[in-house]
Order: structure tokens, then C-alpha cells, then sequence
């Protein structure tokens, strides 16, 4: 396994265990605190975890890896829309584009 494969499977397991601590805190009330996320900003105390997760597959991309062999279990498809539009955002810049500030 190389470190880019290894570093995404720590990223992995450090988010799984966030969502896993976050569903067990919340209990019954987990799915309406998840809509409340999604409908108003909220800290989500995951996003952090997630976008570290998101870095170390394209890290892992950017080493040669091919994202498919990546076991991301049931994160898989919001992991590679991230990252698809984490290339879409570079590649609009390296065309020219800016990124307005913050």
C-alpha cells in the first residue's frame, strides 16, 4: 500500500468514526438534526474530516492511483463529486478564471 493509499484510508476511518460518534450522540433525533444541516448553515463538526478525506484521494489521484481502487464504502459518490468539482474550480483557474476572496 503506498502512503497516498494508506493516508486515505486513515482520512477514511477518522471520518467514519466522526459520522459514527455524531449518529450515536443524536440517536433518534439524527435524521432531523442532518436536515437542519442541510437547510441553514450549521458547524458541522464532520466537514473538517471530510474535506481531509476529499485531499488525501486527490493527493492519492495526483501520486498515480486511480480513484477506483479506493475502497470509500458508502462515501464513495460524495467524495468524487468533490473532487470533481474541486477540478472543475483548478481548472476554470488555470484557464484564467479568479476565485473571488472570502
Amino acid at each position: 500500500m503506498t502512503a497516498e493509499a494508506h493516508a486515505v484510508q486513515i482520512a477514511l476511518q477518522a471520518y467514519r468514526d466522526c459520522q459514527e460518534l455524531e449518529e450515536r450522540e443524536y440517536a433518534e433525533q439524527y435524521d432531523e438534526v442532518k436536515r437542519m444541516e442541510d437547510e441553514a448553515p450549521a458547524p458541522d463538526p464532520c466537514a473538517l474530516l471530510f474535506n481531509e478525506l476529499v485531499e488525501a484521494c486527490i493527493r492519492y489521484v495526483e501520486a498515480g492511483g486511480n480513484r477506483a481502487d479506493l475502497d470509500l464504502g458508502e462515501y464513495r459518490s460524495a467524495v468524487y463529486r468533490r473532487m470533481d468539482e474541486f477540478r472543475s474550480v483548478q481548472r476554470w483557474e488555470d484557464e484564467g478564471g479568479s476565485t473571488p476572496p472570502a
